[in-house]
């Protein structure tokens, strides 16, 4: 790496940092015993061997009831802000934890920029 891109991770360690430090990343409420749920995830990387830098910001709307989440987000390239090309589609996601097991029922399907669906995803994950 150059002198400017050890600065410039310098200062993306210094902001990750920083968020990581921040005791929020989402507000939930309760709406009529249901949980209500707001927040973003920020993905900040870089990869060596193709010297690449990635930033991506995940905004999510969630609602739990009775076991059953439904979760809504989408994927902003931070990065690329100034090309126009933000919006990419948004991704659904509904699951489903079993009682007393460490398995968890999901769904997932998403869209393109034009809220076309495609393909839905199922399956099942197991916690150990």
């Amino acid at each position: 790496m150059n002198k400017k891109e050890i600065i410039i991770f310098t200062a993306w360690v210094g902001l990750a940092t920083v968020m990581a430090a921040s005791s929020v990343y989402a507000k939930d409420f309760s709406v009529a015993g249901q949980t209500v749920s707001f927040g973003a995830a920020s993905d900040l990387n870089y990869t060596t061997g193709s010297e690449d830098w990635e930033w991506e910001m995940t905004p999510s709307a969630g609602l739990s009831a009775m076991g059953i989440g439904l979760t809504m987000s989408t994927d902003i390239d931070m990065l690329t802000l100034d090309e126009g090309d933000i919006f990419q589609g948004l991704d659904f996601t509904a699951d489903y934890t079993v009682p007393s097991t460490n398995i968890s029922l999901y769904t997932e399907v998403s869209t393109d920029t034009d809220l076309e669906f495609g393909d839905v995803t199922v399956g099942a994950t197991v916690s150990f």
